[in-house]
């Protein structure tokens, strides 16, 4: 196929479906960044939901162990001089035991819990408050620093979360941390506090995993996306210049049909008009001798034959003046009709031809068959020559058959004979002006009756008979009551 430039129209329509195209992709890509962030977000919302809770639980369950280990030393604990904490991660307190008798206890916070040794990690601290002390301790008993522990309790907070310089303080990476605060009661010891603090190293580092995949996987969308596209893109504007291609074939089609078509009419016309001025005269002539015979024969029993000579030479001439007519661009006048009288009407006229000829006519005129709606002149002549060709086409002592039925909307006409058939390559070019396969043929007998059935909203087909035979076949919309 012959590579053409679109047309304007067509042009704009590709660059606006290939726009959409492109937005469309882009929208879907966006849809896929949206979706992963919000489900890598709500992920990592729960992620950390999770290590809150279980920052606080281990802080709880670190209370209640350090409750118990503060009434032992209370039980076991000598008397005491003084109360004071110490650099050695050792915390003295003077109490009174039942017995009234002060006593000593010192609290080694390094030995408050059996599993001290895996309690911190790189990522998590434990931190123990005495009573009375500004500040917290790790496990080995020094000092967290700038107290920033110690500014959450006071604020009223059991919960809260440090930044990444507060975290680094803490002898923690340098990320966010969660700090849950649990309190421990010791007794005659007072109330001591637990502080655990986690830091969120592991949900950052998964979240920037997280993100790296949606990027990953954006990207990938994004790049199937675009080749998808423009492949897909490739195929409209082909399928696109494929239907312009068609649209030109078409109008190119449209136009020869209709240069066709004039040149057509432009011979009917000029076949018109040479019929009717060849005709008229000797019609005329022939008009005035009948009329002049049926004077001289009136009251004898020609009369009526010099009657049936003015009535088909008065047919003639309208059927000429009808074609005539057509040929200058009037639709012939129509009305209802029957298609038995249709049928009886061409028996009347061609009955003379086929018993010249030794060829039987049958009529076959099915039940309850619909009337139409045609110019019963120009119809009867399309039928004669239907039946005259299907008479010459047959030999003598066969048989033609003219078959009426309705089909569907439509009543079919069908000429049957048994003569030598249509070749499969002369269907279409029979139906033309001027195109015959009889010796004496003029080629213009089927032309007009398929210039008749087109006028009448119908058609003409020819096909071949089995075992022999040829049916001509028209078909007219029947008559909508």
């Amino acid at each position: 196929m012959t590579r053409q430039t679109f047309a304007f129209a067509e042009r704009s329509r590709v660059r606006i479906s290939g726009l959409v195209l492109l937005l469309g992709a882009v929208l879907s890509v966006a849809a896929v960044a949206l979706v992963g962030i919000r489900f890598e977000d709500a992920e990592s919302e729960l992620a950390m939901e999770r290590e809150q809770r279980r920052l606080g639980n281990l802080a709880s369950l670190l209370s209640v162990e350090l409750a118990a280990e503060l009434a032992n030393l209370v039980r076991d604990s000598p008397a005491a001089t003084a109360s004071q904490a110490d650099a050695a991660g050792t915390w003295r307190s003077r109490i009174v035991g039942e017995d009234g008798r002060e006593r000593e206890v010192q609290v080694r916070i390094g030995e408050l819990f059996h599993a001290a040794d895996h309690l911190g990690s790189a990522d998590e601290r434990v931190f123990v408050q005495p009573p009375g002390a500004a500040r917290f301790f790790n496990l080995h008993g020094r000092s967290t620093g700038p107290g920033v522990l110690a500014e959450l309790v006071a604020r009223g907070q059991d919960t809260g979360m440090l930044n990444d310089a507060q975290a680094l303080q803490l002898g923690l990476p340098e990320y966010p941390a969660f700090v849950s605060v649990a309190v421990a009661d010791g007794g005659a010891l007072g109330s001591w506090r637990v502080a655990v603090v986690g830091s969120t190293r592991e949900e950052v580092e998964r979240d920037r995993r997280g993100m790296l995949r949606v990027i990953i996987k954006v990207l990938l969308t994004g790049i199937t996306t675009v080749v998808f596209g423009y492949f897909a893109f490739r195929e409209f504007r082909a399928q696109a210049l494929a239907r312009h291609q068609l649209e030109l074939a078409e109008q190119r089609r449209a136009g020869e049909a209709v240069l066709a078509r004039e040149n057509r009419t432009a011979t009917m016309l000029t076949l018109a008009s040479g019929v009717a001025h060849e005709v008229g005269t000797p019609l005329g002539l022939i008009r005035v001798k009948a009329e002049a015979l049926r004077e001289a024969l009136q009251d004898s029993p020609e009369e009526q034959d010099a009657r049936t000579i003015l009535g088909q030479v008065d047919r003639l001439r309208d059927v000429v003046q009808g074609f005539l007519r057509v040929a200058r661009g009037s639709m012939p006048e129509q009305a209802r009709v029957a298609p038995a009288k249709l049928a009886q009407a061409v028996h009347d006229l061609i009955a003379h031809r086929f018993q010249a000829a030794e060829v039987a006519l049958e009529m076959e005129i099915a039940a309850d068959v619909a009337d139409v709606r045609v110019n019963a002149l120009l119809v009867e002549h399309a039928l004669v020559n239907l039946l005259v060709n299907a008479c010459d086409a047959s030999p003598r002592g066969s048989c033609v058959t003219l078959r009426i039925r309705q089909e569907g909307e439509d009543v079919v006409f069908e000429v049957l004979d048994e003569g030598e058939g249509v070749r499969e390559e002369d269907r279409e070019r029979l139906l033309k002006p001027f195109f015959s396969r009889k010796a004496q043929g003029t080629g213009l007998g089927l032309a007009l009756t398929n210039e008749i059935a087109r006028m009448s909203r119908g058609s003409v087909t020819l096909t071949a008979r089995s075992p022999r035979g040829a049916i001509a076949t028209l078909r007219l919309p029947r008559e909508m009551s």
